[in-house]
């Protein structure tokens, strides 16, 4: 079990070297440093500040993916239908790792939706930066999608004083994204037809930010088959040490309408993204990457399965909502603890 989590530290401020927007956190000198690489479409926030930085092409709060079913109330609610109580604060992997007094790093993507290649030249010119920072400490990279796969990509080359791969949510078989996108593009005016005006904003506009992210040519680096997975020749060492994680909640918006009950007013959920979409189309053109338990959203649980993981565990999360799961948390600090 971990400890509790204490007072965040403070991030050292925010600085530009190699024209990467970086965020540091200097910890105990001893102990290992932890490079934090961030999936698509997203930049260093997913890490540092996930309350506040938005997902999806930048359209969607991260909190809105750890909401909750809220409370009854007593209260009158001026509003018809809610996403659910969003969480005012997440204490994800990034502050339970500073919090524990590793030496961090992640740094934002300069094209977050760009060939895996520009990421790994990017990969490099930051490690070579933390040895001059903490020379001779090891290293551990932890990668959130396809921050996996460009940890995998640079490691074909350059292993020395890697420690640690840990993979959350990475696509080692490919994922059928782009069928995503194609399956879910009829459905968004629908949404509109049977949804409350005040509503468009949220469900609706997750489904075309998805659509939108997943139009991009990087999406062909990581679909099942591509020549790119088929030609990484990254293979494990007996001296590092290797840790996945997946999902298999593929829920990841449940709208819910207050209804009077007695004395009380409660939440009734009555539409859930992408189940309740699902649901709507023929079995046999559904992917994996969509269907609760075999996938978060985007991934689906036998994908990422990294190939020579030591351990690999699947748990109860979304695609998002996994980088601050308890489990994600406390097996990824065991490892840490024993480089």
């Amino acid at each position: 079990m971990i400890a509790p989590f204490q007072a965040r530290p403070r991030l050292a401020p925010t600085i530009k070297t190699m024209n990467l927007d970086r965020a540091l956190h200097k910890g105990d000198p001893s102990k290992p440093v932890v490079i934090f690489i961030h999936g698509l479409g997203v930049d260093k926030g997913f890490w540092t500040d996930p309350v506040n930085t938005k997902v999806l092409g930048g359209g969607i709060p991260m909190n809105v993916f750890g909401a909750r079913k809220p409370r009854p109330s007593r209260a009158r609610k001026k509003a018809l239908i809610t996403v659910g109580a969003l969480p005012g604060k997440t204490e994800n992997l990034w502050h339970a790792v500073t919090n524990s007094h590793f030496n961090a790093l992640c740094w934002s993507q300069t094209r977050p939706v760009g060939p895996i290649q520009i990421a790994v030249e990017e990969l490099n010119e930051v490690v070579a930066n933390m040895q001059k920072l903490f020379p001779g400490r090891p290293i551990a990279f932890i990668g959130h999608s396809r921050g996996g796969i460009i940890a995998r990509k640079y490691m074909e080359e350059n292993k020395r004083r890697v420690k640690a791969l840990i993979t959350i949510a990475s696509p080692h078989r490919g994922s059928s994204l782009s069928k995503i996108g194609t399956y879910l593009s009829p459905l968004a005016p629908a949404l509109k037809k049977v949804l409350p005006q005040h509503t468009h904003g949220t469900a609706s506009e997750i489904i075309s930010r998805v659509i939108d992210l997943l139009d991009g040519k990087a999406l062909k680096e990581l679909l099942p088959d591509s020549d790119f997975l088929k030609n990484l020749k990254d293979v494990p060492h007996d001296d590092i040490n290797y840790l996945s994680f997946g999902g298999t909640r593929a829920t990841v918006l449940t709208l819910y309408r207050w209804k009077k009950q007695g004395t009380k007013t409660c939440p009734v959920p009555f539409m859930t993204i992408p189940d309740s979409l699902v649901n709507l189309l023929p079995s046999r053109i559904i992917p994996d990457e969509i269907i609760s338990p075999k996938g978060d959203f985007m991934v689906t649980a036998k994908s990422s399965v990294l190939p020579w993981a030591e351990a690999h565990y699947n748990v109860a999360a979304n695609h998002i909502a996994i980088s601050w799961n308890k489990k994600v948390i406390e097996k990824t600090l065991e490892i840490l603890n024993n480089i």
